[in-house]
C-alpha cells in the first residue's frame, strides 16, 4: 500500500509537468505560427532603431509616435526548468526563448499600428523590458515582464539607395 502511495505522489507532479510542457509547447507553436502569418502583412514596412528617418517622404501624414506593450508570464514548465537551472548553474534558454517570441510580439504590434495608419516605415525603435512579478529577486528569475516598444512612424520612399535591413520580428538565431 505504501508503495502505490509513493509511486502515485511520483506520478502526479511528473504528469503536471508533463501535460504543462505540451500545453506550453502547443501554445508557443500557434503563435510562432500567427507571427509568420501576421508578418507577411507588414513585410513592407522598414524598420530602423537609427534616431534618423531614412528617406522620409513630405506629406499630409506627419511623423507619428506609435507605441505597444505586451505582458507576459513564464508557463510553469519553463519556470521550473528556470528553477533547476538556477540550482545547477547556467543559462536559462526557455526563459530566453520566451522573452525572443515576446519582443517579437511587440515589434509586431508596432508594425500592425504604423500599417493601420497608413505609414511604410519605422524610425528610433526603443524596447523596454520591466520585471513586473513583484517579488523577484536578483536570485530568482522574473516569472511576469512587461515589454513596451515605441518608434517613429513615418513615410519613406520606396525606391532607395540604403538597402532595408532585415526585419526586426524575425526569430534570433540559436
Amino acid at each position: 500500500m505504501e508503495f502505490v502511495l509513493a509511486f502515485i505522489w511520483l506520478i502526479i507532479p511528473v504528469a503536471l509537468l508533463l501535460v504543462a510542457m505540451l500545453v506550453g509547447r502547443a501554445i508557443t507553436s500557434r503563435h510562432e505560427a500567427d507571427l509568420a502569418r501576421r508578418q507577411a502583412v507588414v513585410a513592407h514596412i522598414r524598420t530602423t532603431d537609427i534616431r534618423v528617418m531614412l528617406d522620409p517622404v513630405p506629406g499630409d501624414h506627419p511623423p507619428m509616435l506609435v507605441t505597444s506593450e505586451v505582458c507576459l508570464g513564464i508557463d510553469h514548465f519553463r519556470g521550473f526548468l528556470g528553477n533547476l537551472k538556477n540550482i545547477f548553474g547556467g543559462e536559462v534558454r526557455s526563459y530566453a526563448a520566451t522573452l525572443d517570441r515576446a519582443r517579437r510580439e511587440v515589434i509586431m504590434r508596432l508594425l500592425e499600428e504604423a500599417h493601420r495608419h497608413g505609414y511604410n516605415a519605422l524610425a528610433n525603435l526603443r524596447i523596454e523590458f520591466a520585471d513586473i512579478s513583484g517579488n523577484a529577486t536578483a536570485a530568482r528569475k522574473a516569472t511576469s515582464v512587461s515589454i513596451l516598444a515605441a518608434a517613429t512612424a513615418h513615410h519613406a520612399a520606396t525606391t532607395t539607395a540604403h538597402p532595408v535591413q532585415a526585419p526586426v520580428a524575425a526569430p534570433l538565431p540559436g
